[in-house]
């Protein structure tokens, strides 16, 4: 168990892919041998879900994969049959089908799953699934179930604190990095830029959490006028966090050309651009 916390905290990012191969051999193999079944089939589903589809999307790995893990998730929780593991791969499968462009199975898998909130563990998980249903909605320009979802969510971060339950991170900073999120997809960086300076990051108890928020702070500021010093920080502070993260993301590499373009020789900056958009392939 402590293994898969750390997994899912992505404490040890360049370990995972070493990790996991074994990690799941061994635990199939005991699930399949009868041992403790009722535990391992709830930290199979939380795996699956929570370590192995993040990595695979880290890896840069087809989207097949990322199915085909959560299928395992699938059929682990279907055995259990109670919210938790349901609830995980609901959320999961939910990320998968966004980033296939599937909204309507997104939708459906958020829907097939009633999460019920009468632990701080299930109030969390409750709360992803929220943010989740939100930007589902944003996909399909349903704004007031948009803001509802991200309102109920808000409502059940007040309650939880900071948590991380499953290796969720849910609280008040993820409520605010998906409002980030969204708004730099709006194109409303200015408002964008406004709340993630009012978050701490590092409250956060997720890497691959705090990496995400100064990724989307540093896009959001790469976009106003005057700010590109603070993206180029902003960004070498997700890359530190988690390289792949920011080097294999598209979005980061078209921002890190445009702020290679408006670079200033000799600037404080100008080097931390340069070495960044060298080590994400793009010619300087």
């Amino acid at each position: 168990t402590a293994v898969v916390d750390a997994l899912c905290r992505c404490d040890r990012e360049g370990e995972v892919g070493a990790v996991l191969p074994g990690l799941i051999r061994d635990l199939h193999s005991s699930i399949a041998a009868g041992r403790d079944v009722a535990e391992l089939l709830l930290l199979s589903s939380w795996l699956h879900t929570q370590a192995t589809v993040p990595w695979l999307r880290l890896a840069g790995a087809p989207l097949d994969l990322c199915s085909l893990s959560d299928m395992l998730a699938r059929r682990a929780a279907h055995d259990l049959d109670t919210p938790v593991p349901l609830g995980l791969v609901a959320v999961s499968a939910a990320r998968v089908a966004l980033l296939e462009g599937a909204f309507d199975l997104a939708q459906g898998a958020l829907d097939a799953v009633t999460v019920p909130t009468n632990t701080p563990e299930l109030m969390q998980l409750a709360g992803l699934g929220a943010l989740r249903r939100s930007v589902v909605a944003a996909a399909a320009n349903r704004v007031g179930d948009k803001d509802a979802s991200l309102a109920y969510a808000a409502e059940l971060a007040e309650r939880t604190g900071e948590g991380n339950a499953y290796g969720l991170g849910f609280g008040p900073f993820s409520v605010g990095e998906f409002r980030i999120q969204g708004l730099v997809e709006a194109k409303n960086y200015e408002q964008a830029v406004s709340i993630a300076e009012g978050l701490n990051p590092d409250a956060h108890a997720n890497q691959s959490s705090r990496a995400s928020y100064w990724r989307n702070y540093g896009q959001a500021l790469a976009r106003l006028r005057g700010r590109h010093d603070d993206a180029v920080r902003a960004l070498r502070r997700a890359e530190l966090i988690s390289p792949h993260g920011v080097l294999r993301n598209p979005f980061i590499r078209d921002i890190l050309a445009v702020l290679l373009r408006h670079s200033r020789r000799g600037s404080s900056t100008d080097q931390e651009v340069r070495g960044m958009a060298r080590r994400a392939g793009l010619a300087v």
